[in-house]
C-alpha cells in the first residue's frame, strides 16, 4: 500500500474553493483502494485506502494542525 506525504497549501489559495473536513481520530475519506494520503504537514492519515482518483485535486483541511493540503501529484 503505498502512502504519499500531501502537499500544504497556503489558506488564500483555498478561498472560495471546496474543502474537505478532516476531523482528529479518524479518515476524512476511507476505502475503495490502496493509497493513503497523510497531512504534508503533522503527518496525519487524512485519505486511507482510497483509489488515486478518489484523491486527485480533494482539498483536505487536517483537523489535527489546521493545514490545507492536496494530493502531492496534482499539478
Amino acid at each position: 500500500m503505498p502512502q504519499f506525504e500531501m502537499k500544504v497549501l497556503p489558506p488564500e489559495t483555498v478561498k472560495g474553493k471546496e474543502v474537505l473536513e478532516h476531523v482528529a481520530g479518524s479518515p476524512a475519506r476511507e476505502g475503495g483502494g490502496d493509497e493513503t494520503y497523510r497531512c504534508g504537514n503533522c503527518k496525519t492519515k487524512l485519505l486511507v485506502d482510497v483509489d488515486h482518483h478518489d484523491a486527485h485535486g480533494v482539498i483536505v483541511k487536517c483537523g489535527k494542525c489546521g493545514k490545507y493540503n492536496i494530493e502531492p501529484h496534482h499539478h
